[in-house]
């Protein structure tokens, strides 16, 4: 957790700008995320760039930062603005933990049992807490020198036990969005973030209702905000028709992408004779296993492996496609996608998906109208279904127009904006009111 050198944590470090909220907005926040800005978590670079496009003050407190090539393009200029809590310096360590056990002697030793005796599902857990509760504290300084009306987190993990800590020291309220594994696999102090949360988000309403029925968190204050596209950045092409169509998989090479389940798809439609070519894009760490199953089942020169990509160049394969599987299923740790971002992006460019009845998906996907969907597993259905739509172009067609409109009429950042904005403001309210007697009192 220490190292030699750490630039100090300077007043604003995470705003773009010092100039004044367009909008006549000056709600300031603080955003605390475990690693800013990434490849992979497009969706909250996005949020970022609409909030304070649309008035509010985001200063972000990054965990670490992104590794080499991790960093989109489109999102360096976010590096600049982010302070990065690791690696922190041993002095810096000491005398911001010096200077809170002087400032707070009591709540100091109360946050830290409070948050070491949780709900920690392993040993491991418990030094992650304490990991985290001591890199809340380097931060506490500036977090209060900027003034800020609220914090929020991405992820319930790390990052959300440095809000939740910060806002035990300063009566900051806090809220958190929760994603996928966070809920599903890791659960680091879940419980406990769920009650002293002035508000969770969560992407899917399948996850909201997992969250009140496992974990008995209050209905009122948990909000499905799903994540949203600025439609100008995915525009569909015509596409020509082609003897040898294209099925697209963007995504992680996870267990929970169901990329084996695809390639063993593709095996069967070979076998019938049916032309066509899988483009499989993105990195992870069972690239080589599934290369190896494509070669086993004597995919190559069918399913090309074209690795991470970035932007534009993904851009320009969803337009080539003609149609967008991925088929998701839980993985043996429980982990699991919430909406895959990918399915979003793809029909929003007019491709037709073909995916599974899981976690939230069929919340996006509209079975019939905007893809085809089959149960988790379902090998003869996923075989049909694409089977289905390579087929029939027009079908193609029609099913990518209504995609697009699905994501036009509930899946873009500016409804996504307007759900967080109005749900940001109904918890500064409800604080502004709440401590109206106490200030009273003090006077």
């Amino acid at each position: 957790m220490t190292a030699a050198t750490q630039p100090s944590l300077a007043i604003g470090a995470g705003t773009c700008t010092g100039e004044p909220a367009p909008s006549g907005n000056t709600t300031r926040l603080v955003y605390f995320i475990n690693v800013f800005p990434n490849l992979i978590e497009a969706m909250i670079y996005r949020e970022v760039h609409s909030l304070r496009a649309a008035g509010y003050t985001i200063n972000i407190f990054s965990i670490r930062r992104p590794g080499d090539g991790l960093i989109p393009p489109e999102a360096e200029h976010l590096v600049a603005g982010t302070s990065y809590i690791l690696p922190v310096s041993p002095w810096r360590f000491v005398t911001s933990h010096v200077s809170a056990l002087l400032r707070y002697p009591l709540r100091y030793w109360q946050i830290l049992f409070e948050v070491l005796g949780g709900t920690h599902a392993r040993v491991r857990d418990r030094f992650r807490t304490l990991c985290h509760f001591a890199e809340a504290v380097t931060v506490l300084s500036a977090v209060e020198q900027l003034g800020v009306d609220h914090l929020h987190a991405h992820w319930a993990l790390g990052s959300t036990t440095i809000a939740m800590v910060v806002s035990r020291f300063l009566g900051i309220p806090f809220s958190f969005t929760a994603h996928a594994y966070d809920i599903w696999r890791e659960r680091l102090l879940l419980p406990e973030k769920l009650r002293a949360a002035a508000l969770t988000v969560t992407c899917t309403g399948c996850n909201r209702r997992h969250l009140i029925d496992v974990y008995g968190a209050d209905p009122a204050r948990v909000r499905v905000v799903y994540h949203g596209l600025n439609l100008e950045q995915f525009q569909p092409r015509p596409r020509s028709e082609s003897p040898e169509p294209v099925v697209l998989s963007v995504g992680r090479l996870v267990e929970q992408k169901g990329f084996d389940r695809l390639l063993q798809a593709c095996a069967v439609l070979t076998a019938e004779g049916l032309r066509f070519e899988c483009d499989i894009i993105g990195e992870g760490p069972l690239r080589s296993q599934l290369e190896g199953l494509a070669a086993e089942l004597r995919l190559d020169g069918r399913v090309r492996f074209l690795g991470k990509l970035f932007h534009d160049e993904l851009i320009e394969h969803y337009a080539h496609a003609d149609v967008f599987a991925l088929l998701c299923v839980p993985a043996s740790d429980n982990d699991r996608d919430g909406i895959p971002n990918t399915l979003i992006e793809a029909m929003a460019m007019e491709l037709p998906v073909v995916s599974t009845r899981f976690t939230g998906i069929p919340e996006l996907v509209v079975d019939g109208e905007t893809g085809l969907l089959v149960e988790t597993d379902d090998h003869p259905s996923a075989v049909a279904a694409l089977r289905a739509l390579l087929t029939d172009p027009a079908r193609r067609t029609r099913m990518g127009k209504a995609g697009r409109r699905r994501v036009r009429d509930g899946f873009t950042i500016q409804a996504s904006v307007a759900k967080l904005d109005a749900a940001f403001s109904g918890v500064l309210a409800a604080s502004r009111r709440d401590a109206k007697p106490a200030r009273t009192k003090e006077c």
